[in-house]
């Protein structure tokens, strides 16, 4: 089902990218052991990815295998869940930060780039369609 041999090897290069990113940013502040660390739950991932997505639909989709019509609705829900769940916590660890007299402007930053990101994808999608 993958449609182009480009495609297919995106999300585990991406995997591992990220993991090198984590490992050289952890390694600049000081700490390059969690860096490791960080590096090799990447790799393990992208390992699982590579091996099992031919037998698992959705360990395919993790792996950018291109989805049916089912899947791909999964995945937008799944998606949504998961941005909501961002969101709520974000909206959270403001509440307890300032509640511990702390500003909370991080995850201020958070929540305002996501509702941000919301209105702007509303307007974009009823303006487009």
């Amino acid at each position: 089902m993958e449609t182009t041999m480009n495609g297919r090897w995106t999300v585990p290069a991406v995997g591992l990218g990220l993991g090198v990113a984590l490992f050289a940013a952890s390694a600049i502040g000081g700490d390059p052991g969690t860096g490791l660390v960080m590096l090799v739950v990447m790799a393990v991932y992208v390992g699982v990815l590579l091996v099992f997505r031919s037998r698992s639909e959705t360990i395919g989709v993790l792996g950018g295998r291109p989805a049916d019509e089912r899947l791909a609705s999964f995945d937008l829900v799944a998606t949504a869940i998961a941005g909501v769940a961002a969101v709520l916590t974000a909206i959270a660890g403001f509440l307890w930060a300032i509640a511990h007299g702390q500003s909370g402007g991080d995850f201020a930053v958070v929540a305002a780039v996501a509702g941000i990101a919301y209105v702007g994808g509303l307007v974009w999608l009823r303006w487009r369609r």
